[in-house]
């Protein structure tokens, strides 16, 4: 049976747990009022003892949250002037957090246009490479990623992780570390978004796109592999627009998402 130290040692750990979660808290709060621009560059903060006030928490709080922000390249602190909005070219946009921030209306649509078009211009070359570049465990790792894209239910926990597992592979068999990484640092804007893509397009047709892409690649086609990636991605990006207005709610921006994505393939095929 623990005595008074083990006591103290459960109290440390729930006061530490619960000033982390105040922590994140306050720190995604400031973090989604600078992506959605209600603190523009520049703009300063509201000073310590404000938010300590106004939010109810520690000062110990406040200062991780901002050490937080800071780390991120969100905001610049020092002496007189306080902290500040830094310019956006200055943010960490492939930090986790920073992704999930720009998930939220209004700047949910430059970022999902964004993610998209960095996509394209990663993701087709990687297959192509992939197509050259693939080894036998590899191969048989996608077989297994299409198989749980097929065996899972649509939109299940399951399923997206067979969807993240497929690309990271190809990005893996490109045998390039810096494309590799890739997918872990999109990991979690990824996972939204094939979340989102998943409630559209028909499982089997989903299944379909990329069963093509695995084909290309393990019969060692390149262009093939390239152009059903690239054909794969245009058509999730479609899918994640029509997936946030399905009920009829932002008309506006899924029209000016839409014309941005036709734009946007356009862009991407060379077109005008």
């Amino acid at each position: 049976m623990g005595g008074p130290n083990s006591f103290m040692g459960y109290e440390r750990s729930t006061i530490d747990g619960e000033r982390s979660s105040r922590t994140v808290a306050l720190a995604a709060e400031f973090g989604r009022m600078i992506t959605a621009g209600n603190l523009v560059i520049g703009e300063a903060l509201p000073i310590e003892k404000e938010i300590q006030v106004s939010r109810g928490v520690s000062r110990t709080v406040v200062r991780e949250a901002i050490r937080h922000l800071a780390a991120k390249g969100l905001v610049s602190v020092g002496p007189k002037v306080g902290t500040k909005v830094r310019p956006r070219n200055d943010w960490n946009m492939l930090d986790a957090d920073v992704m999930a921030w720009h998930l939220t209306p209004p700047v949910r649509r430059p970022f999902i246009e964004a993610l998209y078009e960095m996509r394209l211009i990663n993701e087709p070359n990687a297959a192509r490479l992939a197509a050259s570049r693939i080894d036998g465990a590899q191969g048989e790792r996608l077989e297994d990623a299409l198989r749980g894209m097929r065996d899972n239910p649509r939109g299940s926990p399951e399923l997206i992780a067979a969807d993240l597992d497929f690309h990271r592979i190809i990005l893996e068999a490109t045998g390039n570390p810096l494309l590799n990484s890739l997918g872990a640092l999109i990991e979690r804007s990824l996972s939204i978004s094939f979340s989102l893509s998943w409630r559209q397009n028909p499982q089997d047709e989903t299944v379909r796109q990329h069963e093509r892409v695995m084909q290309a690649i393990l019969s060692g086609d390149g262009d093939a592999a390239e152009l059903f990636m690239r054909r794969l991605i245009e058509s999730a990006f479609n899918d994640v627009i029509h997936a946030l207005y399905a009920n009829g709610e932002g008309e506006a921006e899924a029209a000016g998402m839409r014309a941005g994505g036709r734009q946007f393939e356009q862009r991407r095929s060379g077109g005008a």
